[in-house]
């Protein structure tokens, strides 16, 4: 949680194009009348955004209450699910109702609350779910009904990796919280440490960086955080690399390494041949299509003997091709 002198806008950076039409949207949708449908990864900060809405509307003097589907922290009126989805109302009453991953949303809630979204009592519903809830609903799992009350005015915060651009504003602001709860001077940032921030994909999206940032506080003592400091702490992923940007044998090797992931428990005696041979039809048919099918051609840009090619062509089953003057010349000598 953040400290009571600091704002969730505070943290709602917005240098992206794809956060500055989020910026828009909570602007649009913060007159306090109708529900709210925050979408995303977890981690993006659905929260934060459902904060910032209920604080730029004229409810931000109102209550805030955020509880999970199960309605567990509310006290319960009664045994049901409704019970207690009617006591989160009353709670909020004047102000924002946040209902975290609305699709873990009982059936007798759902309607609770659809109801009272329909007589429109004095409270806005804003709820928080992934991207797979249009899934939930053609499974039933979320009443059509209860997504229509929301479907129209539905916010979708982009994951962290797809806006970089507020990745350094971000980092800074969450270092020098979390400086500033232990009671530090804010360390600088390095700017190859930004590079490395830059180049990690945030699985775990803003709630990662947040961690990073607190455990980066409590183990650098130093005054500059350098690119070491976050190779000691970022998790080692894969890195994804465009196929055309691979070298060659990395491209073959990376091939071969799920080839072998899926055989892995399976009897298989003859790999080589049938890796040579996967490797030799495109490599055959391509040079056979630069030369038009010229054989004597083929053979020479392969460094192959001429009769070599034919066999090879003739073992894998691919068309020989145009025959050059060479080629039936030689065919007439056999």
């Amino acid at each position: 949680m953040l400290r009571a002198d600091l704002k969730a806008k505070d943290f709602l950076v917005a240098e992206s194009p794809a956060m500055r039409a989020v910026v828009a949207q909570v602007a649009g949708y913060a007159d306090g009348s109708s529900p709210v449908l925050i979408c995303g990864e977890h981690g993006t900060g659905r929260e934060l955004v459902a904060r910032v809405l209920h604080q730029k509307g004229p409810r931000a003097s109102a209550k805030f209450v955020a509880v999970r589907p199960t309605f567990e922290d509310v006290p319960k009126m009664g045994s049901a699910d409704c019970d207690r989805a009617t006591h989160a109302l009353r709670a909020a009453v004047g102000g924002t109702l946040l209902i975290k991953d609305v699709s873990d949303l009982s059936a007798s809630s759902q309607r609770t609350l659809e109801r009272a979204i329909g007589k429109g009592e004095p409270v806005q519903v804003v709820a928080t779910a992934d991207l797979d809830l249009e899934r939930a609903v053609d499974a039933r799992i979320v009443s059509r009904a209860f997504y229509d009350r929301f479907a129209e005015r539905r916010i979708e915060v982009p994951p962290l990796r797809d806006r970089i651009a507020d990745l350094p504003i971000l980092f800074e602001r969450w270092i020098a919280h979390y400086a500033a709860e232990v009671g530090r001077n804010r360390p600088s940032i390095g700017s190859r440490a930004h590079d490395r921030l830059a180049l990690y994909p945030w699985p775990g999206n803003v709630a990662e960086l947040k961690s990073i940032a607190r455990r980066l506080v409590v183990r650098v003592q130093r005054a500059k955080l350098e690119a070491g400091d976050l190779d000691e702490v970022l998790p080692v992923v894969a890195t994804r690399v465009p196929l055309e940007d691979l070298a060659f044998e990395d491209m073959v090797k990376a091939k071969l390494a799920g080839l072998l992931a899926r055989v892995d428990g399976y009897p298989v005696h003859d790999l080589y041949d049938k890796v040579l041979a996967r490797v030799e039809r495109p490599l055959l048919d391509l040079v056979l299509a630069h030369t038009g099918g010229n054989q004597v051609k083929a053979a020479e840009i392969l460094g192959l003997n001429r009769n070599t090619l034919r066999k090879k062509l003739s073992d894998l089953g691919i068309k020989r091709g145009r025959s050059s003057r060479e080629d039936r010349a030689l065919d007439n000598s056999d």
